[in-house]
């Protein structure tokens, strides 16, 4: 199924128009995906009757579907109309930038029932992608264009973003209470990061980032399964306990290596064993002198310095 047999088919056409009346955006026939595996670790692949309705960090608003209900609606199974009605809509963005939180986000939506607040949000998200995108805010000349009154994001209009639609995130409930039991237990350490992928729902995934800094503490980054990701957001997935929710949760260290290990503090010490920059760049500072005139002399013990100063000498 390509773009093309897409974007000239009639019930596609039709499923367009009215998706692009409803939210008062164009909906471009080219802008209709089927999404079996997402946009990397930004937004997940969309389960059967729940489309992703969102805007790109290009502009465009866009549709990510499973591909067997295009498929229905492009065979004339469902018609559009009846699709549009039923679908459990998700409406965000994926703006990417390299983190997920941030990155891409969804939430469920009755764009049918509630249309004036789902054009309100959209016309506002817009902005705020574009922005993002930009780095650019919305002229006086296009606040003044816009039919949104009293927009909290406009710079010459007044307005409160409680009375907004609000886009609670429950991964950040999840990564908040993660980091919280993890840091009572392995004092020192802390998480920075998350993001999700193909894993067991059952189990996390914790890996070392570079330690820079002396300052710094060391840190991992979490990656939970794109399943949980996709329930938190979707909403299926709503703990009543988040640290109860958390402590169900099988952890496991990914060392630089690429090797699994249990969390133990022995291992949590290895594991930064070759991302502990701060520490290799003591341990070269240590091997060297300065006389009084300031100029450094390094003691070649061995290693890559070493190693260097003898390549050179032999040129």
């Amino acid at each position: 199924m390509n773009s093309k047999d897409i974007a000239s088919n009639i019930h596609i056409q039709e499923f367009a128009t009215e998706l692009s009346a409803i939210v008062d955006q164009y909906i471009g026939l080219d802008h209709i995906h089927i999404s079996p595996e997402g946009r990397f670790f930004y937004t997940q692949a969309p389960l059967p009757g729940s489309p992703l309705l969102l805007h790109h960090y290009r502009g465009p608003f866009f549709v990510d579907i499973h591909p067997d209900d295009l498929e229905k609606i492009m065979n004339g199974v469902v018609p559009a109309h009846d699709y549009i009605l039923q679908a459990n809509w998700l409406i965000g963005y994926f703006w990417g930038g390299g983190s997920m939180i941030g990155g891409g986000y969804y939430q469920p939506f009755d764009i049918v029932n509630r249309q004036d607040e789902v054009i309100r949000y959209f016309k506002i998200l817009s902005c705020r992608g574009n922005r993002r995108a930009s780095g650019y805010m919305p002229s006086k000349e296009n606040c003044d264009g816009c039919s949104i009154r009293n927009c909290p994001f406009s710079m010459y209009k007044d307005g409160n973003w409680e009375n907004e639609l609000q886009e609670y995130d429950p991964r950040m409930d999840l990564f908040r209470t993660l980091k919280k039991l993890f840091e009572e237990d392995f004092p020192g350490y802390t998480f920075e990061g998350f993001s999700c992928s193909k894993i067991p729902d059952d189990q996390i995934i914790l890996s070392p980032c570079g330690h820079y800094s002396a300052d710094h503490p060391y840190a991992f980054t979490v990656s939970v399964s794109e399943n949980v990701v996709r329930g938190l957001l979707m909403r299926t997935i709503t703990p009543p306990d988040w640290e109860k929710y958390a402590m169900s949760f099988t952890l496991q260290i990914c060392t630089p290596d690429n090797h699994f290990c249990e969390v133990t503090p022995e291992n949590i010490r290895k594991a930064f064993e070759k991302v502990d920059f701060s520490a290799m760049h003591t341990n070269v500072e240590s091997n060297n002198t300065v006389d009084s005139h300031g100029n450094v002399t390094v003691k070649e013990h061995g290693g890559i310095l070493a190693a260097i100063r003898k390549f050179f000498a032999n040129v």
